[in-house]
């Protein structure tokens, strides 16, 4: 019997959009000379393949990505065959100290059991003065979306441990571990439509779930980016923050 992750990751792909790079992680980019990075719950490499698409890491000379599940490190490795691809738990990293000079992670803190340990983590593994861009959800007290539970009420994702309510609550925690805050800002979330239906197809095994597929159907990916809900009373907050001495 497969675990539940196991199947989550084989069936949930978070699809390569081929849009543009959030202009706050673009920023973190700019004047950036020769650096290492790694990607903190890279999922199937989304946004690695984005960055290497828009030449945002021609000056890397190193590029990694981490995931729990073999599945999605399987799966970057296609995508992204410029990448190292590592297994592993970012609340336990098993890496030297003061290895990077960037750290992304993109919707994964609201996935794991101690925030503080992931960020403390993250603050080990990056060098004096190392950068890092994080983003995650703010649920308002009216947010409600198709996913709900009699403990926590509604969720944006079933596998959500937390979402945050405010952003100064976040911003805090940063701050506490050691982050010096550079920018952050807020959006509010839309789920595209036509995801709804792909995903469909994939649980009905009538299509195979791969991460280019919008890349592949150009057709359906204007579709996906024009055909859009909002999510009532959730935002995604992206954060750039540096390590403070």
């Amino acid at each position: 019997m497969k675990s539940r992750l196991r199947k989550y990751s084989e069936k949930h792909i978070y699809f390569i959009e081929g849009d543009a790079v959030s202009p706050i992680l673009e920023k973190l980019f700019t004047g950036l000379k020769e650096f290492s990075i790694i990607d903190l719950g890279c999922g199937d490499g989304r946004i690695l393949y984005e960055l290497n698409r828009k030449g945002m890491l021609t000056n890397a000379k190193r590029i990694v990505g981490v995931d729990v599940s073999k599945e999605r490190i399987e799966r970057l490795k296609v995508f992204c065959p410029f990448a190292e691809g590592l297994v592993g738990d970012v609340c336990d990293l098993k890496i030297p100290d003061g290895s990077f000079d960037v750290a992304i992670s993109s919707q994964v803190i609201e996935h794991v059991r101690d925030d503080a340990k992931m960020l403390r983590e993250i603050r080990r593994i990056l060098k004096p003065k190392g950068c890092l861009y994080i983003s995650t959800v703010i649920k308002k007290p009216f947010g409600m979306w198709v996913y709900w539970n009699w403990n926590n009420g509604f969720k944006l994702d079933p596998t959500h441990v937390r979402e945050y309510s405010k952003v100064e609550d976040f911003l805090y925690l940063l701050r506490n571990i050691g982050f010096r805050i550079i920018d952050w800002k807020t959006d509010p979330v839309n789920y595209p439509l036509m995801d709804l239906l792909v995903r469909l197809l994939i649980r009905m095994n009538m299509i195979s779930p791969s991460p280019d597929f919008y890349l592949k159907h150009k057709k359906l990916r204007k579709l996906r980016s024009e055909m859009k809900m909002r999510v009532i009373g959730y935002f995604t907050l992206e954060v750039l923050s540096q390590v403070r001495k």
